[in-house]
């Protein structure tokens, strides 16, 4: 402990080295009093305290001592440490640590990591005891390979580890029951996966706690962890903090403000809003909020916590800087001037104006289209976009101040769109920024609702804006494993939707004995809000890779799914792996269904089913799927067929029993996904197949021979090759537009491009071609 005493003495030294420093050649360096060199060495042994019960010690004697200290107002730990490794027979690292006893877990969210070596190592451990060759079970994460589930068995023995690819930051934990030991992963510390698992007999008690290793004897690297949680039990994560917080209105006394949803394992509650880091208001339930009483020509920070329901607060959104206006502000911004139109399509026109002056500032621009408002933009330019082709516009614009004052209308301008172009769509990004869409579809009233794979969520996009909160976060028992192909997957909205609002939807889930597995859930929907109604159908088999997961109506309004199978070789009607299902919409099973009214199998044979589409005007039911290595095929389902997995794929299946495929990729890797078929416009009748892999979409001819659909590969078209990257889903909309998913951001096999769902505007006339007609 630093006592004033030698306090006093340290400073006393440190002036009279400071006198003789001019002498020896150093230059003149200002003298601190002793007031400030207390303060200072307080604040550091402050800053170095890591809370009982937490002790440090530096494992297996590396060559440079580690540290650690903790910030209580972060509730973060910074750890450094060196050594040869967390690896083979003995180990190096630095240890914080408490004593443990009986059953419990550890979680942190790694929130940094210094890179020393690609294989230095930061993470949580369970110990058996202080010496460098014990057994222990750790979960790690390097900077460049990944998390490491890592365990010996033995004392000295040698250790072994399960990895798996991703990135900091990164929510860990380690959990004990008895001998087992598992370790689980999470990107938003809201939905598990699991990484590994173990059987050990250890003493039962040990130690637990943040592991770090340089893998460099002569460096240092240094890691940060929060929200270090040990015997954790209940609700113990916060929500995430709340983001894009924006002004929506600005006067002389007040600002209004907004912000994005914030995201909880448990449900998010209600907000606090901060004004220059006091509270200004407790448990607001919307995401607005206007602060009143303010000063005229003052500037303000806002920030905004959320709390879920059991107390627990998130940090802190980033600051919003506001400045007031200087008086009652009633001054409307000048009209936009010189709007013009630089370039036009079948179906679109852009705009663009001169800025208008405002005596505050201007805050949002509106465009109308024949006096209709087309959309609003801060931008001086706007793309107006679903418009007939060859046919005459008036356009208008209007400037908007964040006091509400609104400018005169712009002078009009009248465009004309160009005939019908040789390129059928025009692409517009509707929604940016998405984790992982996976499926789509649409609701009578034109909204669109879309699910996020690994964050468990239904979204909705109403009047071409996303909106900011889920329309429900799946709890448990939904799960998720980072970089595996389970989670929410499959959407389908009810025939009736208009009257009876049901939604379906797919997803993974872990079971009452921590099995994989996958189900059919319909949920009810109110206000762009859902909750679960009922359970259809459980224990469909699941596993990190194979969910299938695409689920669809069909045109007799049967509810149809898909599961894959993944490893396994039994493809017998009591196994439930590889097949497409048919339920009534109440979950019961059909009674004619092709193996009879006790089985909800629809088809069997299958690999990784990951499309359906229905043929108009035939009804016939087409599938994609994807093959082992490549051999993906595209599939006409009819009921009670066997498609050949797992004994034959592709160009092998012409076996007694046995439905070949209609096409398959040979030679190259699709990996299809969703699919639908054109029913307006010149690509009437074909069939769009979205690639993963393949970065395109396919579009696919339909033939005909002998009463039954062909497809050649000569009538195939590649379109946006490599544009979009991996694209997960397309439907066709009421309208005749064409609306995708990207899977570029959290996929397992994905470059982290922000994801994207993207319509594609019909540059013709709906009115040309229609094959349902």
């Amino acid at each position: 402990m630093i006592t004033r005493r030698k306090i006093m003495a340290l400073s006393l030294c440190i002036c009279m080295l400071l006198t003789l420093f001019p002498a020896l050649g150093f230059a003149e360096t200002e003298v601190q009093t002793e007031t400030e060199i207390q303060t200072e060495a307080e604040e550091a042994v402050v800053t170095a305290a890591i809370p009982s019960p937490w002790k440090q010690q530096n494992i297996g004697s590396p060559t440079v001592t580690g540290s650690a200290s903790y910030d209580p107002a972060a509730d973060q730990f910074t750890v450094s440490g060196a050594g040869k490794d967390i690896w083979g027979k003995s180990d190096q690292f630095n240890y914080v640590y408490q004593p443990w006893t009986g059953d419990g877990s550890i979680v942190a969210l790694v929130s940094s990591q210094t890179n020393s070596h690609d294989f230095a190592k930061a993470g949580i451990m369970i110990r058996e005891t202080l010496k460098a060759d014990s057994k222990h079970v750790d979960l790690l994460l390097t900077p460049s390979n990944g998390f490491t589930f890592q365990y010996r068995t033995e004392t000295g023995g040698t250790m072994q580890s399960e990895k798996i690819a991703s990135t900091s930051p990164a929510w860990i934990k380690l959990e004990r029951k008895g001998n087992v030991i598992k370790g689980y992963v999470s990107n938003n510390g809201l939905n598990w996966g699991d990484l590994g698992n173990l059987t050990l007999n250890m003493n039962s008690s040990l130690y637990v706690g943040l592991a770090v290793s340089s893998h460099n004897e002569s460096k240092l690297s240094t890691a940060t962890f929060d929200k270090v949680k040990v015997n954790a039990s209940g609700d113990v994560f916060p929500p995430t903090e709340p983001t894009n917080l924006q002004a929506t209105t600005v006067t002389d006394t007040s600002v209004s403000i907004s912000w994005t949803a914030s995201l909880d394992d448990v449900g998010v509650k209600d907000y606090d809003v901060y004004k220059d880091n006091e509270l200004a208001k407790a448990n607001v339930k919307a995401t607005t909020y206007t602060f009143t009483g303010l000063k005229p020509d003052t500037t303000y920070n806002f920030t905004v916590k959320a709390r879920d329901t059991a107390g627990n607060i998130s940090n802190s959104s980033s600051p919003l800087t506001v400045k007031t206006t200087n008086q009652t502000d009633t001054q409307a911004p000048t009209a936009p001037t010189g709007l013009t139109s630089p370039s036009k399509t079948s179906s679109s026109v852009n705009l663009s104006w001169t800025a208008s002056t405002d005596n505050v500032g201007v805050y949002e621009y509106d465009i109308y289209r024949n006096d209709t408002l087309a959309g609003s933009t801060a931008a001086t330019s706007f793309n107006v976009t679903g418009l007939k082709a060859n046919t005459t516009y008036s356009f208008t614009v209007k400037a908007r101040d964040l006091a509400g004052n609104v400018s005169g209308a712009s002078k009009a301008l009248s465009v004309k769109t160009n005939p019908t172009s040789s390129d059928p769509y025009t692409p517009e990004v509707v929604a940016n920024n998405l984790e992982v869409p996976w499926a789509i579809d649409f609701a009578p009233d034109g909204r669109i609702f879309f699910t996020e794979r690994n964050s468990g969520r239904v979204r909705v996009v109403e009047n071409g804006k996303l909106k900011s909160t889920p329309v429900i976060t799946l709890g448990d028992p939904f799960y998720y494993m980072p970089k595996s192909e389970g989670g929410l997957l499959g959407l389908a909205l009810d025939p009736n939707f208009a009257t009876n609002h049901y939604i379906y939807i797919y997803h993974s889930y872990k079971t009452s004995d921590n099995k994989v597995a996958n189900r059919v859930v319909r949920l009810i929907e109110n206000n762009n809000k859902a909750t679960i109604d009922k359970v259809l159908i459980t224990n469909l088999p699941g596993a990190v890779y194979h969910n299938g997961g695409r689920l669809k109506i069909g045109p007799d309004k049967k509810l149809y799914f898909a599961d894959g199978n993944y490893g396994n070789k039994d493809d017998t009607l009591s196994y439930l792996g590889g097949k497409i299902f048919r339920l009534n919409l109440d979950g019961t099973i059909p009674n004619d269904n092709p193996f009879g009214s006790s089985s909800p199998i629809y088809s069997r044979g299958h690999r990784n089913p990951q499309g359906l589409a229905w043929q108009p005007g035939t009804n016939r039911l087409f599938e994609s799927e994807h093959g082992e290595a490549s051999k993906d095929e595209i599939n006409f389902i009819e009921p009670g067929n066997n498609y050949g997995w797992p004994k034959y794929e592709g160009g092998n299946q012409n076996q007694p029993g046995i439905t070949p495929p209609l096409i398959y990729a040979s030679g190259t890797t699709w990996a299809p996904s969703g699919i639908t078929f054109v029913t307006q416009g010149p690509w009437a009748g074909d069939l769009l197949v979205t690639n993963l892999k393949g970065k395109q979409i396919i579009r696919m001819a339909i033939g005909e021979k002998n009463g039954k659909p062909t497809i050649s590969s000569n009538d195939l078209s590649y379109l946006y090759v490599n544009k979009y990257g991996r694209i997960r889903d397309i439907v066709e909309a009421p309208d005749g537009s064409l609306y995708f998913v990207t899977s570029n951001n959290g996929d397992k096999n994905g470059d982290g491009t922000p994801d994207k769902l993207v319509r594609l505007v019909p540059n013709f006339s709906n009115e040309l071609e229609d094959i349902t007609e």
